[in-house]
């Protein structure tokens, strides 16, 4: 196991790994690129695989470039800053055919070229952060496949307005160092449009609450981007705030177009605002011209659902989470959008649909990595003209595809867009309609 070994890398596959082989047995590797000659040692092996960290390139490919950040596959954040960002897209684009191919069989033919982000640094406008006291206090991010959390001084994907916060937070937290051991994560959530963002700290013990809040009222008083700071412990469902505020003041203003919404702290948001817009763009153009009833699951706070909602004669929109449901109907109502949240699980609301003969013309769904196989299996029964799918995990996307299309649906583009630069994970839209 200890042995090092020198294996030739073949290609990049989902999961951000090179691919090479040692004595006919796969050999998966971190950080490398296609065509590079890379020394090794096996860290783990199975009957069908090794996992090895890369020791010495040996022989680099001539597109190889220094990662702009130093602490680059050391932390878990990142796989691909050693490549250009224009490969990183091609790479991208062929890891989501093959994906299809091989799970889905599904001619590349549909696939359209990759949406790039508009910017491949500085996008991230939320960071889920860990703490750990050891000798010093570490805030950063867990090493790859491990519970380690490796300290980080800088994280250049991340907005700079974030990065402020992480400096405020991290210089704070070391006057106050007694709180660091009840404190295991800190998320950092920013608004672009609004040049402010909140913190969340995830503590496991409460009583230790007024000298959190003594920690806050320092961060606030020496931010001025900072909205609130606020706690998330397990006693408390949902994050509230350490200096009093309200949900609607603690919440961060976001812009598109017409539409101005709040996000309330504890709710999810993408992470690349640019390029959600852009996702939204296509989604107005490709639908453009439809009307009628739409059923949107996992619909978050409506970050769909409010700029698309008013094309359509009726929008329902599910979502599992109290919190996202309140959020998303604060926000209809400030836009004056028409538009119906249920607050329940999807799989539910599909049977309750059946039961009661209901029909949809749009299925809209945005699901967890998972995918949704048993609720597209449910879903048939609303018989939708027209599927609209958007998903975050090529292979389980393929898999749900490949069954919409055994039972009548033709699947007419999928486009992906590269919501995450420097890493593997690759968003997609794909747009499927009724035989």
């Amino acid at each position: 196991m200890e042995r090092p070994m020198k294996v030739t890398i073949e290609k990049l596959i989902y999961g951000g790994w090179g691919l090479g082989r040692y004595e006919e047995k796969v050999v998966l590797i971190p950080g490398v690129m296609p065509s590079e000659v890379v020394e090794i040692e096996v860290q783990k092996e199975s009957t069908d695989y090794m996992i090895a960290k890369p020791l010495r390139i040996l022989k680099a490919s001539p597109q190889r470039m220094e990662p702009k950040c130093p602490h680059f596959l050391q932390c878990g954040g990142c796989d691909y800053q050693h490549i250009p960002y224009e490969l990183q897209l091609f790479y991208k684009e062929e890891i989501f055919k093959e994906e299809l191919k091989r799970i889905g069989k599904i001619a590349e033919e549909v696939v359209r070229p990759i949406v790039p982000s508009p910017f491949s640094f500085g996008w991230r406008i939320k960071l889920d952060l860990a703490i750990e006291m050891k000798e010093s206090l570490h805030i950063g991010f867990y090493r790859r496949n491990t519970r380690e959390v490796v300290p980080i001084s800088t994280c250049p994907v991340a907005h700079p307005l974030a990065e402020e916060l992480l400096l405020s937070f991290k210089e704070a937290l070391e006057r106050h160092l007694v709180l660091a051991p009840s404190i295991r994560h800190l998320e950092i959530f920013v608004s672009p449009d609004e040049g402010k963002g909140f913190l969340i700290i995830y503590s496991l013990i409460h009583h230790k609450e007024d000298h959190m809040r003594k920690l806050a009222e320092e961060l606030i008083n020496g931010s001025p981007n900072l909205k609130d700071v606020l706690l998330k412990t397990r006693a408390l469902v949902f994050p509230h705030s350490l200096t009093g505020l309200g949900r609607t003041q603690s919440a961060l203003r976001f812009f598109y177009e017409d539409i101005e919404f709040l996000l309330y702290p504890g709710v999810f948001m993408q992470s690349n605002l640019d390029q959600n817009k852009n996702l939204i763009s296509i989604l107005k153009e490709k639908l453009k011209g439809e009307s009628g009833e739409v059923l949107e699951l996992y619909a978050g706070m409506g970050n769909l659902s409010l700029p698309l909602a008013k094309f359509f004669s009726s929008w329902t929109a599910v979502e599992k989470n109290r919190l996202a449901v309140k959020n998303g109907n604060y926000n209809a109502q400030k836009n004056g959008i028409k538009l119906t949240f249920i607050n329940d699980e999807a799989i539910r609301v599909l049977e309750n649909w059946n039961k009661e003969g209901k029909k949809c013309d749009l299925l809209l769904l945005d699901p967890p990595r998972q995918g949704a196989l048993e609720e597209l299996k449910q879903a048939l029964s609303l018989n939708p003209k027209r599927i609209v799918y958007i998903s975050c995990n090529p292979s389980t996307l393929a898999r749900d595809l490949r069954f919409l299309i055994d039972n009548g649906y033709t699947l007419e583009e999928a486009i992906p867009l590269d919501f995450f630069p420097q890493t593997f994970h690759i968003e997609s839209v794909s747009f499927l309609k009724r035989d």
